[in-house]
């Protein structure tokens, strides 16, 4: 596999400057909020969105499929991916390592596309540091920790020390939310994966990503705000 240099993240954000119209949404809450759910129905709504593949060595669930959401590889290929600098930004979360290549989130960038991705708290700052103005961050809040106790239950994945561990770390990672750009109190899936698409319409207006419909018109790029 090719190995990655540092020159490639200046090359991931010189891919948006020669795709102004292209941005990520980082979808982040605390496990059972639902935001893999959301996401997996924007991605039916909307075509122009892509998700980024990331990389796992999550146990794969019995309604996943390898490659569609997530790469699930053992630690030795983790590990070596890596060494060889092809991570824009790992996690270790719940004793699982998580991952987004440089590839993958090139590919779902590309023809300025909007990359769509769930990921854990820990996560977003770098998301922010790397992509900049070009990242939009979300955070899915549940609508009670009663709530949230009784979908992390539902899993039948959890033992009552992992739970209580979760319910805990919810917590903590709630009070980052205000931080975020868009916050969604997900009390109703189909309200909730409306309230994405929403968010994804208004980002795509926004006046520094049209910066091609100004030059169709003749108007010069010095009008248009910087956000």
């Amino acid at each position: 596999m090719e190995k990655y240099e540092p020159s490639t993240l200046r090359d991931l954000r010189q891919r948006f400057q020669d795709n102004p119209g292209a941005f990520a949404v980082v979808v982040a809450g605390p496990s059972g909020a639902g935001k893999t759910s959301i996401c997996q129905e924007v991605l039916v709504y909307d075509p122009d969105v892509r998700r980024c593949v990331t990389t796992t060595t999550r146990p794969k669930r019995s309604d996943e499929v390898d490659g569609v959401m997530r790469h699930f590889v053992s630690e030795e290929t983790f590990a070596d991916l890596e060494v060889q600098d092809a991570f824009v930004e790992q996690a270790i979360v719940y004793g699982f390592r998580y991952g987004a290549t440089f590839e993958e989130v090139i590919k779902a960038l590309s023809d300025n596309r909007v990359m769509l991705m769930d990921v854990d708290v820990q996560g977003v700052e770098t998301w922010k540091q790397v992509l900049q103005n070009h990242c939009v961050t979300v955070f899915v809040l549940p609508p009670s920790l009663e709530e949230l106790e009784v979908r992390l239950k539902g899993r039948q994945t959890e033992e009552e020390t992992s739970l209580q561990i979760r319910l805990e770390n919810a917590i903590g990672e709630m009070r980052q939310a205000g931080s975020y750009d868009y916050l969604i109190v997900n009390d109703d899936l189909d309200r909730s994966v409306a309230d994405l698409l929403a968010i994804i319409r208004a980002e795509r207006s926004k006046a520094s990503r049209k910066k091609e419909a100004l030059s169709n018109l003749g108007i010069s790029e010095s009008s248009v705000a910087h956000h």
